[in-house]
């Protein structure tokens, strides 16, 4: 199967799977504003972020995109650096062959793109399977030089001379209002991703109707600029993250009604 590869520009934005009429999200239901993917990404080209968009002959199948790490939104601190903000292939299993196959294809070619404009690239690796899996990144030669639970700091250095990247410092700290008999929901989410934005209308609709939303509490943060990355770093350092009474919580685990009966739950055991 031939890939042809343009690069990401105001006329291959559409063509992003993750963005409306994409295949990542065809045929799913999502909540929310999907467009808000497009909005973001002119605002980050604005900011120097660039990548280059896969085809088939089936059309659109994957996308890889990067940026300065000084305008990057997420809290990496890496002078110099390029920042490998997101990858994807649509279409197949996630642990498929060809799926990990054509995302390798994706970062080999991002990796030549910025070999000697920057003095490395960095990126995050997930203790999962299916997206971001360190492994996949270990192949391409990117090591782990910093760890904060199932998130690795991954680096692939151009020189021996070339600063190694952090994390930033932890600067926001997730409310926990048990003393007060009330559930604190901390959450951030970003427009970047359509599941991000999903998630967040998820979560606001499920309190929204709950039964006992007098006893809960729900801040919302966004993580959309570098800013705002910095401003609400806490581990794991992501650039999405919900915190119940303090602990880390993935919503990715409480599908459907779950959510609604794990918020009952932990609210029951305040009493």
């Amino acid at each position: 199967m031939a890939v042809r590869f343009e690069p990401l520009s105001l006329k291959t934005l559409p063509d992003v799977v993750c963005c409306p009429g994409g295949l990542e999200v065809a045929g799913k239901r999502f909540l929310g504003d999907l467009s808000e993917t497009v909005a973001w990404r002119e605002k980050m080209m604005d900011l120097g972020m660039s990548g280059l968009v896969a085809y088939d002959e089936s059309g659109p199948r994957g996308f890889a995109e990067y940026m300065p790490a000084e305008s990057a939104s997420v809290p990496i601190v890496a002078p110099g650096v390029a920042i490998l903000m997101c990858y994807h292939w649509a279409g197949t299993d996630p642990e498929a062959p060809e799926h990990l196959e054509r995302e390798r294809a994706l970062i080999e070619r991002v990796i030549e793109e910025v070999r000697g404009t920057f003095s490395g690239l960095a990126t995050q690796g997930w203790d999962v399977p299916t997206h971001f899996p360190i492994p996949l990144l270990e192949r391409l030669g990117f090591r782990e030089v910093a760890r904060a639970g199932t998130i690795a700091l991954m680096w692939h250095p151009f020189s021996n001379e070339a600063e190694v990247p952090r994390f930033s410092e932890p600067t926001y700290v997730p409310r926990n209002l048990a003393s007060e008999g009330l559930l604190e929901i901390d959450a951030a989410f970003s427009v970047r991703c359509p599941y991000g934005i999903s998630s967040e209308a998820r979560l606001s609709e499920t309190i929204a109707t709950h039964l006992q939303r007098d006893r809960i509490r729900l801040t919302i943060h966004h993580i959309d600029t570098r800013e705002d990355a910095l401003a609400l770093a806490v581990p794991p350092f992501d650039w999405s993250w919900v915190f119940m009474n303090g602990e880390e919580v993935s919503l990715f685990e409480f599908p459907g009604e779950r959510l609604a009966v794990e918020i009952g739950r932990r609210i029951d055991a305040l009493s």
